[in-house]
């Protein structure tokens, strides 16, 4: 019984103990923050939204067909399917609807947002702030050795009370006088 109440006092000192801001527990993951110093190449685990500077250069795939409008007048040069030496100028107007060929390549006159598909690799250049996810070894070690410790007082506590009366049992000794 009395270790009982000793454990009991123990937990509510401890319980008291973590409401001040004076002493706090490890904690079990640390994220700390990083600078990458290299293009770094990974994996986005979700989807994701990223701004594409002014001036990007942008690839049209080859299994979508992307339509574009015009945003202006613009010359255009057909060339002949029979002889490619024949050339014929035009002016398309503005606001043509037009579909770009696979392959073709773009350039952004403007900054852009874009949503970027989960699993997509990307290259992180140098610069870029990360935040490392670290597992707190020493606290884990802590927590064990600080539950072992409470079963093991817990433990002798219980082998001195041989009878179950409540009292710890005194050792007798034999001596001869």
């Amino acid at each position: 019984m009395r270790n009982l109440l000793l454990l009991s006092l123990l937990s509510l000192f401890f319980c008291m103990m973590s409401c001040g801001s004076l002493i706090s527990a490890p904690n079990l993951v640390q994220q700390t923050p990083d600078i990458i110093n290299r293009p770094t190449t990974t994996v986005l685990p979700k989807q994701s939204n990223a701004e594409l500077a002014k001036g990007t250069w942008l690839k049209t795939d080859s299994e979508n067909t992307i339509e574009v409008n015009l945003e202006e007048n613009t010359p255009v040069v057909v060339k002949d399917p029979k002889d490619p030496s024949l050339e014929s100028q035009y002016v398309l107007p503005k606001n043509t609807k037009v579909t770009l060929p696979e392959n073709t390549y773009i350039q952004t006159l403007n900054p852009s947002t874009v949503q970027i598909e989960a699993s997509t690799e990307v290259v992180l250049p140098p610069g870029t702030e990360i935040k490392i996810t670290r597992v707190n070894w020493y606290a884990i070690l802590f927590y064990i050795l600080l539950t072992g410790g409470v079963a093991w007082y817990y433990i002798q506590g219980r082998n001195e009370d041989k009878d179950q009366d409540g009292f710890v049992d005194e050792k007798k000794t034999n001596s001869k006088t």
